[in-house]
């Protein structure tokens, strides 16, 4: 998809992610991932999310991120805080994420009901479940722009993504467009 810079924070996360895939596995189970001084400083804006019921279950989002924002969103739905259509998207690039692996990076811009909005990039790398194996990902939220938005009756709203790169994670990288259209290959999890 192109060059793209992503934040230091960023690439940290991808370097964690690289170092925690065991005897050859493809995509790191849950447990994997555990806190280290190597990303310690990055763990208010870390969010851990599964795949559930056609939507994205938020099961873990740092306290940074929550403050940012305004709102805790741990156990809550995407669905929420988008529109329908951007769900089956991100369902669809998280299950093209994890049949490869590889990783994504998204910029959306985000409105808050206090009457602001941030432009934020973020960093997708995929995660099995423990138990079954499930789609789960890790993302670093890293907020890269202020804005003003109008106030609203929703505490935030997640706009559509403006730009997506996937991250080459050793397997080469699909193309939005095939991903998106259903060319891109199996769409199972990839169990290792």
């Amino acid at each position: 998809m192109g060059t793209y810079d992503r934040t230091e924070a960023g690439k940290k996360l991808e370097k964690y992610w690289r170092e925690i895939r065991k005897n050859g596995t493809k995509v790191p189970l849950r447990s994997d991932f555990r806190v280290t001084s190597e990303i310690a400083q990055l763990l208010p804006f870390v969010v851990i999310a599964e795949v559930l019921d056609g939507d994205i279950v938020f099961r873990l989002v740092g306290t940074g991120l929550a403050e940012h924002q305004g709102i805790d969103i741990t156990g809550r739905r995407y669905s929420e805080f988008s529109k329908p259509g951007q769900v089956t998207g991100a369902l669809t690039r998280i299950a093209a994420a994890h049949a490869r692996p590889c990783g994504l990076r998204t910029v959306h811009t985000e409105e808050y009901a206090r009457g602001i909005s941030s432009e934020v990039e973020v960093v997708t790398l995929p995660l099995r479940r423990d138990d079954q194996g499930g789609q789960m990902m890790v993302m670093l939220v890293t907020p890269i722009g202020r804005g003003l938005a109008n106030k609203g009756d929703r505490p935030l709203y997640l706009n559509p993504i403006s730009s997506v790169a996937y991250i080459d994670l050793g397997d080469g990288i699909p193309e939005d467009e095939d991903v998106l259209a259903g060319r891109s290959g199996p769409s199972a999890p990839n169990e290792g």
